[in-house]
């Protein structure tokens, strides 16, 4: 799958996971609360950068690492992880447990790898797949309409509401791969929206503007026409959504430039590092070309502009 799909991936659970914190800590099975959001960014004992998904520290004074994998994490992933892992014990001074957060069913990928001849690194695995997420929509569908039954025969006004993980259910599982058809499953999201009292108050907003960036990046052309006007978009989110932006962002970019000098390596060992990493970062500024100005994208590759614009 093309970079720019992963990307939109990462974007949509940054604003999820920033949204519901130690809630979203719950649905994927972990206990813990978490006291504070750090920042993603690392840095190597030789100074270079790595971009995590998700870090915080929980209340125990532990640290949680996320990592979002699409579609599923395999050895060289789990290698990578469990290099971050070191990282950031390193740089923040307390044990790290990592959660890799897939998005097929189980079975598929790997859970652990083998780490020198002892050790093994063997994470938690969430396996967004193993989520029957028809079965979850009916029973929200039942639940919601016995409530509703329940309050007009007693003569009542009680307040209905889903919990945060029904909420959750209704943002991930168009995030599932195994269901093709997306626009089914938004129709019947869109349709709850319709009732924005069930919602919890403070998260509206950001569901509302979530289900739209799914709508604009899942659906095609004439799939999108039938949602028009369906959602009302609000300014409030905004600042949480450029912070997942910004995180998503600085992580494409870095792993861009890794990959580039990787292929420019490979590519011109017998021409010399040096020429291979010129290379490489050409062959980043034409990835990003489009997205960002050659100003900024001189700024990420250390290429001058002339270079730039004639590629």
């Amino acid at each position: 799958m093309k970079r720019e799909i992963h990307e939109i991936y990462d974007y949509i659970m940054k604003i999820i996971i920033l949204a519901y914190l130690s809630e979203f800590l719950k649905y994927i099975g972990y206990d813990g609360e978490i006291d504070e959001v750090l920042q993603t960014e690392v840095f190597t004992v030789n100074g270079s950068k790595k971009n995590l998904d998700f870090l915080c520290r929980l209340k125990d004074g532990t640290i949680c690492h996320i990592e979002f994998q699409f579609p599923v994490a395999y050895g060289d992933d789990l290698g990578r992880f469990f290099n971050y892992n070191i990282i950031a014990e390193i740089q923040l001074g307390s044990t790290v447990n990592s959660i890799i957060f897939n998005f097929t069913e189980s079975g598929r990928g790997l859970g652990k790898i083998k780490i020198g001849n002892s050790k093994n690194f063997c994470p938690r695995i969430f396996y967004l797949g193993d989520i029957d997420f028809e079965y979850e929509l009916e029973i929200i569908h039942i639940k919601l309409g016995l409530r509703l039954l329940e309050n007009i025969i007693k003569d009542e006004e009680k307040n209905i509401r889903l919990t945060y993980q029904e909420e959750l259910h209704l943002l991930l599982m168009s995030l599932a791969p195994k269901y093709d058809d997306k626009s089914k499953l938004l129709k019947s999201v869109v349709g709850l929206l319709k009732n924005k009292n069930i919602f919890h108050e403070e998260k509206i907003n950001i569901i509302q503007s979530l289900i739209q960036i799914e709508i604009d990046n899942f659906l095609n052309e004439d799939e999108r026409k039938e949602f028009e006007g369906d959602i009302e978009m609000t300014s409030e989110t905004e600042e949480i959504m450029m912070r997942a932006a910004r995180e998503v962002r600085r992580k494409s970019e870095q792993q861009a430039i890794e990959d580039a000098e990787k292929r420019g390596w490979d590519e011109g060992r017998e021409e010399g590092r040096e020429e291979g990493r010129d290379e490489g970062k050409k062959e980043v500024a034409k990835n990003l070309k489009g997205l960002f100005s050659p100003e900024e994208i001189s700024k990420i590759t250390g290429l001058n502009l002339s270079t730039i614009l004639l590629l």
